[in-house]
């Protein structure tokens, strides 16, 4: 009897555990990991990117990032407008949306934000490289450059 109970408390802890870190993102291609730290874990929904604006050197790319919050265990897509100055190498997004996802990646509400701001992304953000990898997939070629003149070249 004991053996059974203990085989039966195991197979609910396994099973548990594998619940808890098996969510809609783990191991999709889909979605990849553009930041996570302590509490969360963050990526951009590849299917969800698209090109609003081409006129270079300024573009518009619009994609989702999802933050999955282990305080929580809540995943939450914000659907933003990414705003490319390719010259100035300065992206800024403007968050437009938020959703709510089941467990399953379905989402289960939104709230479309009023009069949503514009904030300068840092390259290194979540949202900087979130941009990155949008623009990738739009134009087949990163959007961050350094750009090293050299002196003895002209041009």
């Amino acid at each position: 009897m004991f053996k059974k109970i203990t085989l039966l408390f195991m197979t609910f802890i396994i099973l548990g555990c594998a619940a808890v870190s098996a969510m809609f993102f783990d191991d999709n291609p889909r979605y990849i990991q553009i930041g996570h730290d302590d509490t969360t874990e963050s990526y951009i929904d590849m299917d969800s990117i698209q090109s609003i604006r081409y006129d270079p050197p300024y573009y518009i790319i619009r994609g989702t990032v999802i933050t999955f919050d282990f305080t929580t265990n809540a995943a939450t897509g914000f659907e933003n407008n990414f705003f490319y100055n390719f010259k100035a190498q300065t992206v800024k997004a403007q968050t437009i949306s938020n959703f709510l996802y089941d467990d399953k990646g379905k989402p289960v509400s939104q709230i479309v934000i009023a009069n949503p701001e514009v904030n300068l992304c840092d390259r290194y953000s979540v949202n900087g490289k979130a941009a990155d990898n949008a623009f990738f997939n739009c134009y087949n070629m990163t959007f961050y450059h350094t750009f090293a003149k050299n002196k003895d070249t002209k041009n």
